[in-house]
């Protein structure tokens, strides 16, 4: 306990030197004089959540963009509705570190909630916080939305390979029968219900080609 107060204190000290300099450097104009990389990483220590996981969803909600506005109101950083900002404490949606707070708290909510099956579940956790929990729990599943599952897809596109997701690229060829193993041993990416067998093989090669992009990372920093 001790120490993960530690780490949530030194979070919370990196985001306040975060948000100052945001102030700065008038990063209100489009977030682009901020350190996305470091506030991703400070609330990611703060709440337990995967930084790359906050980056994917910033990039396919706003691309990156403070000042963002949707057609259906949504703001910010992270694309809060006005009603999801104030129930989870976000005074202004456009001030970016506001709305990562408020992205990792809606991400742990939705993750905590031990009433739904599907909660450690990363696709349905990700359909969750894009169509809502009331959408996926009718559903079972991911919602079938057109708009929902292109997002899920580029948020998972972005999060486990860390690239921005190409329109129209081809999908990868179905991954070894040993990685679909690992994969079922994990038992992350699994979506229950109407998860169709195709998605399930393209999410156990997407996160078999981020895991092994981490240990040539590793490698590499070490050689």
């Amino acid at each position: 306990m001790a120490r993960l107060g530690i780490a949530t204190l030194a979070a919370m000290v990196l985001m306040l030197g975060i948000a100052a300099s945001a102030r700065a450097q008038g990063a209100s104009a489009g977030g682009s004089a901020l350190d996305l990389r470091a506030l991703f990483n400070a609330v990611g220590r703060m709440y337990e959540l995967d930084p790359d996981l906050l980056a994917a969803i910033a990039a396919a909600e706003s691309n990156d963009r403070a000042d963002a506005v949707s057609p259906k109101g949504a703001a910010g950083l992270m694309q809060l509705m006005p009603a999801t900002a104030r129930r989870l404490r976000v005074d202004n949606a456009f001030d970016p570190v506001q709305s990562a707070l408020g992205a990792a708290r809606l991400l742990v909510e939705l993750r905590r909630d031990q009433s739904v099956a599907w909660a450690p579940n990363l696709p349905i956790l990700i359909a969750a916080y894009n169509a809502g929990e009331g959408a996926v729990e009718r559903y079972n599943g991911v919602p079938p939305y057109p708009e929902t599952e292109l997002y899920v897809r580029r948020v998972l596109h972005r999060y486990l390979l860390a690239a921005p997701t190409i329109a129209g690229a081809e999908a990868p060829a179905p991954a070894p029968a040993a990685v679909r193993k690992r994969a079922r041993d994990r038992g992350r990416m699994h979506a229950p219900g109407r998860a169709g067998d195709g998605d399930g093989v393209l999410l156990e090669q997407l996160a078999e080609l981020r895991r092994a992009r981490l240990r040539a990372e590793r490698g590499g920093s070490g050689g």
